[in-house]
């Protein structure tokens, strides 16, 4: 059971609206419109040379660089994927006014693997797990090879618990299976929940999502959607 699965029981503040990130495209010409060539009394003057020191006078000092930016590595499509790479429906919601696409866990083989064994978990995305009824539930980190968040959604779209899963150190070669699964902690949701969402780790509390939050999303357009993954995994 991945990260962030289900126990074998069975496994904001503002979001809702898909929507793309805005891209600024470059401005062009209109069609037809010849560029503007300037005169060369417009021209910029060439820039004089830098006066050569005098012997035995230091060179003039350079200007500092600016300081790099961190590149954003992570920008979401413009598009919305039909499917993730794993196979698993994505949607797109806006959590703490910023937009994320979540893989949509919702038949049981997905539930239970969850992120298991995914060595990251990238900006903006992350994992919407989709209950067919709400229940209290506890999710733990089975092979889970990075850390995570995990909030706890009821039916009315308030966050009933968040955790930070640490990672656990792994099923040792001579370890049973049973023996590791038990000393995994759980996590528990606190209150009757039937959605979980998964985020990298400290990605709720830079959101400004807690205890209490409201998350405001389509939550039957969800339902929707997990319902025709169950429905076509039944099939498979």
């Amino acid at each position: 059971m991945g990260l962030g699965t289900m126990v074998a029981v069975g496994a904001s503040l503002m979001s809702t609206t898909e929507g793309k990130r805005p891209q600024d495209a470059p401005k062009q010409a209109p069609a037809g419109v010849p560029p503007v060539i300037p005169s060369a009394k417009d021209a910029p003057s060439t820039p004089a040379a830098p006066p050569t020191p005098a012997a035995g006078e230091a060179p003039p000092a350079a200007a500092p660089a600016a300081p790099a930016q961190p590149a954003d590595d992570d920008p979401l499509p413009a598009q919305i994927p039909n499917l993730s790479d794993a196979g698993l429906p994505v949607v797109r919601l806006t959590l703490g006014a910023e937009p994320f696409d979540l893989e949509l866990a919702a038949t049981d083989a997905a539930i239970t693997k969850g992120l298991s064994g995914r060595d990251r978990v990238r900006r903006h995305r992350g994992m919407l797990f989709v209950m067919p009824y709400s229940r209290e539930l506890g999710f733990w980190m089975v092979d889970c090879l990075v850390p995570i968040d995990i909030a706890y959604v009821n039916e009315q779209g308030i966050v009933t618990a968040v955790h930070t899963m640490k990672i656990e150190p792994p099923q040792r070669a001579d370890e049973s299976r049973g023996a590791y699964e038990v000393r995994l902690p759980r996590y528990p949701s606190g209150a009757k929940s039937r959605y979980a969402i998964e985020l990298a780790a400290g990605e709720f509390a830079r959101l400004g999502i807690a205890k209490g939050s409201e998350i405001k999303v389509d939550w039957q357009g969800v339902n929707t959607v997990a319902r025709a993954a169950r429905v076509a995994g039944s099939k498979r």
